[in-house]
């Protein structure tokens, strides 16, 4: 038995769910029913008592006030009710019994004048209890000797009755658990058919079918909570299979170009035998190979954010240095003009990563510029934080605005010729977006009053504000610098 309930437990969920339900209806009918038994027969028990008693207490006084004769007339005028009465002296002898033919006591009582004794009573009665006969005696005196009154009845009717309560119950109990096991069966059943459907569906869906969706009940249940949620990861699951695939796709196409552009021009030195293509050669050769190279560094950088193992340093970094150095830098290796307008800020950051945010920034606007690049430093307020501002601006045709996000995608260029042929590899504002949102900050593209784009981020300095007072770097009020001068720090 216990091997059977073992196996049919280790079952599957409705098996399990139907032999729950059914043994705990089983289990809770079986307590409930001993309750109801229990609280049955004492309340019988306890009603039948009473009754006596309230009989023993009326002949008592009838006794003792008006002698034996009217008690005996009382007895005969309230007729066979199945009630024994006897008068009793100490010594056992009957002086009175309502039934001439029971001249024997029916109980050894013998409680004082006053005092009130019973027996047949059970503290914990079971039904097999109830054939005992429940007695009730009260102690007088008659006549100046004591005397004991006793009423006595069988509780035959009232163990008919809990039998009768207990059987059906007994026949009740099991009816009642199959029925719970039958509906919890049908109703499992009928919600995991739902589950069935979402399995199979799941089963047939590969790599190559990210587009299907199961299917979702109607029902407002955890069910169709599931279906949705598992129709969401595989939206996901969509969406990052297109952008790996578009990845890899445009990752591809931007190495095949300096590959080619080497291998034609390896070709085109190895078939000069005086080697002076060499050196015509050697500055498409580095071109090429740097173009390369910043290319794969760029992947492996967005294949870090993408897989989260992207790590930033956390150390003081001014921010104005860095936008010193990086226009600094940009004044050499190109013809347009670089105005700086900075004050004193400090963030807590990676200083590698942020000077390559600067870097891109600066980058991207002189390759838009007619002749103006501008960098700007600037301190913030946002209610009672701070912020660091900086932003790049360029005199050149700028970004229309329904482009203006999507130029933080992947290898997207607006000027495709004039990127391909000046080195870009559209992938400079997405690691500019994914280092600026690793710390913490925005980005966002406007219209510059140069004419051309405005690029400006902005990035949490952990400040508190109170009034115009910034803790943290002093600044007061809102400081203003001649273009191309750098703030001083404290």
């Amino acid at each position: 038995m216990t091997a059977a309930l073992a196996r049919l437990w280790r079952g599957g969920l409705r098996q399990q769910a139907t032999v729950a339900a059914g043994a705990v209806v089983a289990v809770a009918m079986v307590v409930g029913s001993l309750a109801l038994l229990l609280l049955l027969q004492s309340s019988l028990t306890s009603t039948l008592q009473t009754s006596l008693t309230a009989l023993v207490d009326e002949d008592a006084q009838t006794l003792v006030a008006e002698g034996m004769q009217p008690m005996a007339a009382g007895e005969a005028d309230r007729g066979a009710d199945s009630v024994l009465v006897q008068v009793l002296a100490t010594d056992g002898t009957v002086l009175y019994t309502s039934e001439p033919g029971r001249r024997t006591p029916p109980t050894s009582l013998r409680p004082a004048p006053g005092q009130t004794a019973v027996s047949g009573q059970r503290l914990l009665p079971v039904p097999g209890h109830l054939a005992d006969r429940l007695v009730v005696a009260r102690g007088v005196v008659l006549g100046g000797a004591p005397v004991v009154v006793v009423a006595m009845a069988s509780q035959e009717p009232q163990e008919e009755a809990v039998l009768t309560t207990g059987l059906l119950l007994l026949g009740g109990t099991p009816l009642l658990a199959l029925l719970a096991a039958w509906v919890t069966w049908w109703r499992v059943g009928r919600a995991l058919r739902s589950v069935d459907l979402i399995t199979s569906q799941v089963e047939g869906i590969g790599a190559a079918h990210l587009t299907q969706r199961v299917p979702v009940p109607p029902t407002r249940d955890e069910i169709a909570h599931l279906a949705a949620t598992m129709n969401e990861m595989l939206r996901r699951l969509e969406a990052s299979d297109s952008r790996q695939r578009r990845f890899v796709a445009d990752a591809s196409h931007e190495l095949r170009s300096p590959l080619s552009t080497l291998t034609a021009s390896l070709d085109i030195a190895e078939a000069d035998p005086t080697g002076r293509t060499w050196a015509e050669l050697a500055g498409v050769l580095q071109s090429e190979t740097h173009r390369m190279t910043r290319l794969v560094d760029d992947l492996l950088l967005l294949s870090k954010v993408d897989d989260g193992g992207l790590v930033l340093r956390h150390e003081d970094v001014d921010l104005d240095d860095v936008a010193d150095r990086e226009c600094r830098r940009l004044r050499q290796v190109s013809g347009v003009t670089v105005e700086l307008d900075a004050v004193a800020v400090r963030v807590v950051g990676d200083e590698l990563r942020l000077e390559q945010v600067v870097r891109n920034l600066v980058e991207n606007a002189a390759r838009a510029a007619r002749s103006v690049v501008r960098v700007g430093v600037r301190r913030h307020t946002d209610g009672r934080a701070g912020y660091a501002a900086v932003t790049v601006e360029d005199d050149g045709p700028g970004i229309p605005e329904e482009d203006r996000e999507r130029v933080f995608e992947r290898f997207v260029r607006l000027d495709e010729s004039r990127s391909r042929r000046s080195g870009g590899s559209g992938l400079g504002l997405a690691i500019v977006r994914q280092i600026v949102q690793a710390h913490g900050g925005t980005v966002r593209v406007g219209t510059s009053a140069l004419g051309g784009a405005l690029v400006e981020i902005a990035l949490p300095t952990g400040d508190l504000v109170t009034g115009d007072l910034v803790t943290g770097d002093v600044l007061t009020g809102h400081d203003t610098r001649p273009l191309g001068q750098v703030a001083s720090k404290r």
